[in-house]
């Protein structure tokens, strides 16, 4: 009938103090074996039906554990993804910053090397920029672009590695649950038959 209560009241949980509660004049003995602790949440479960039974039942079941376990482990992963995206959004950052830096030694370099040209200022640069507005905003689109596309190839990686994380978690936590459900049910029924 309901499994979850039965599975709940012989593991001595607080369904079969409430249920013992809401008995109102019955007071048995506490059974001592499982056969009769089976049979006494049988009675209990087929006599009464309360309200406040079914509900601490329904609290407890397998399935509603499960789901709040799986929004747990989705949430955590979430949080998981976020902080692996930041990092690596920190060292996409990081990249193009050395790579600057390498830029810019290497132009010095052979500004220096070079008699009677010195270095470009920034003025230089602005005046490139403002005689060339084409070839700037296509250097900085292609530079988006590009930063774009390794943001989007990291992003699915992360995504892919923490989906596929989340349902191992779950698949782990799934078939743990369906083993004991079994060892358990397969338990009762040999103890049954005695």
């Amino acid at each position: 009938m309901k499994l979850s209560s039965v599975l709940a009241s012989i593991k001595g949980t607080e369904t079969e103090k409430i249920a013992s509660v809401a008995d109102s004049g019955k007071t048995a003995a506490a059974p001592s074996t499982t056969g009769e602790k089976l049979k006494q949440a049988l009675k209990e479960a087929a006599a009464s039906g309360t309200p406040s039974v079914e509900k601490n039942a329904a609290a407890g079941s397998p399935v509603n554990d499960l789901m709040k376990t799986a929004s747990q482990i989705v949430g955590a992963e979430h949080e998981a993804l976020v902080k692996e995206a930041q990092l690596y959004g920190c060292a996409v950052a990081d990249g193009f910053l050395t790579r600057i830096a390498q830029h810019t030694d290497a132009v010095e370099k052979i500004a220096s090397a070079q008699p009677g040209k010195t270095a470009a200022a920034p003025e230089s640069f602005e005046k490139f920029a403002s005689d060339n507005p084409e070839l700037v905003k296509e250097a900085a689109e292609l530079g988006y672009t590009s930063t774009l596309g390794q943001m989007e190839k990291l992003a699915e990686v992360a995504y892919t590695k923490g989906y596929n994380g989340a349902v191992e978690t779950i698949y782990k936590l799934a078939h743990a649950s369906f083993v004991q459900g079994f060892e358990n049910a397969a338990q009762l029924i040999t103890e049954l038959r005695k």
